[in-house]
């Protein structure tokens, strides 16, 4: 018994040195990658091949478009806190709510529109092939992910897309 125990131990103990082996060499690149002084972006430099001179124009623009993201994204916030409180208080789409609505509808479509235009100078740093890739990609993650709900609620007599 004491001899099919340590055999059981050693197993064990051999399988968590294999699986921790295993992990810290199948994570070696993300770690790499995270002591980057903008990990956010190294990934975009991987993915679409940039040089050196290239990257740094756009960490710049990245670096650039946050602060105004972030205030639009707070505004954004704020605008849904706002909403909840009024419609905890409603029973019917008053005014307020339309007007609330729209506000951040706005917004949204002002934060999408300069999302948009940072999205579309990112590309034009790039070589155009790149680029082209960046813009199918950027649309795929972000654009087309707002067309869930149109995609849920389609009638009977359209197609799917």
């Amino acid at each position: 018994m004491k001899k099919g125990g340590r055999i059981l131990l050693l197993g064990l103990l051999l399988g968590t040195a294999a699986f921790a082996g295993f992990y810290f060499l199948g994570t070696a690149p993300t770690r790499v990658m995270l002591r980057e002084p903008q990990p956010e972006l190294i990934w975009l430099k991987k993915e679409f091949k940039l040089g050196d001179a290239e990257f740094d124009r756009i960490a710049r623009m990245h670096a650039a478009y946050l602060p105004q993201c972030r205030e639009r994204c707070r505004r954004i916030e704020a605008q849904n806190r706002k909403l909840q409180q009024v419609l905890a208080q409603a029973n019917t789409v008053t005014p307020e709510i339309q007007n609330l609505l729209a506000e951040r509808a706005k917004t949204r479509a002002d934060c999408e529109t300069e999302m948009l235009k940072h999205f579309l100078a990112v590309s034009r740093t790039m070589p155009p092939k790149q680029g082209r890739r960046y813009l199918a990609w950027v649309h795929q993650q972000t654009f087309r992910r707002g067309q869930a709900m149109e995609a849920h609620h389609h009638t009977v007599d359209e197609p799917h897309p």
